[in-house]
């Protein structure tokens, strides 16, 4: 999704836009995200991160009160876009109401690889709202590949690396040496990750623990809260 081709393309297009960039990205779009950061046109973090940093230079705009045309180039997944476009209205809607507002516009860039893109359809948008759907209409196209295509946004099936490995020469290759009783296929079977940490665990397994710490915490999210509202201050900081 972010790969050199998009990278290049937001340093020429967008070299003046505020860029954002997820923990996970690749590291070129990360590169140049960090890179921004030093300039203060940038972040570097959690999605929550990113929220706030938008929300930050919308708000400064909005106290200045002039005119100004606001660039976010989002380098994080597509279903952030809903909570950023959530939160930019809400901001206009209360700047709106207790001040003569200058032009100021939000623009959120979502760079995607040139085949993530699909063209739009009147018919798809009738199970939105009507304001929503009005909206759908206008545009032609929109980032990620057909429903159905693909596993990611990253530009399905036509431009995935490892569907392009396969043929139906290599399947009928596959289906001529099955049921594999003498075993030649176990050459191809994907080996297991065995190496150990200093302390003799499994890395396989010390990589889990980070996901399975955040499932505990959001399992035992509500308890926490009312554990820690209930105690007292003293108790309180301890739990925290």
């Amino acid at each position: 999704m972010f790969g050199h081709e998009v990278v290049e393309k937001i340093k020429e297009e967008y070299c003046d836009a505020f860029l954002t960039a997820h923990f996970e990205v690749p590291g070129e779009m990360f590169s140049l995200s960090m890179e921004a950061k030093t300039r203060g046109m940038g972040v570097v973090g959690s999605t929550q991160n990113i929220l706030d940093f938008i929300k930050y230079h919308l708000k400064q705009t909005l106290d200045r009160n002039v005119d100004d045309h606001l660039q976010f180039v989002l380098g994080t997944e597509s279903g952030m876009i809903t909570s950023i476009v959530a939160a930019v209205r809400q901001l206009f809607d209360s700047y709106e109401s207790s001040k003569e507002g200058a032009s100021i516009e939000v623009e959120i860039v979502f760079p995607v690889s040139s085949d993530a893109i699909s063209k739009t359809s009147i018919d798809d948008s009738h199970h939105f709202g009507s304001s929503v759907a009005n909206d759908l209409e206008q545009i032609s196209i929109v980032p990620g590949v057909f429903s159905g295509e693909g596993c990611s946004i990253h530009g399905g099936c036509a431009s995935c690396p490892y569907m392009k490995m396969n043929s139906l020469e290599s399947l009928f290759k596959i289906c001529q040496q099955l049921p594999g009783e003498d075993n030649s296929l176990s050459v191809y079977q994907a080996s297991r990750l065995n190496a150990k940490t200093s302390l003799g665990k499994l890395v396989a397994e010390v990589g889990c623990e980070p996901i399975l710490h955040m499932r505990h915490f959001q399992a035992r999210r509500a308890q926490l809260q009312r554990d820690t509202s209930s105690s007292s201050p003293i108790a309180s900081q301890v739990v925290c």
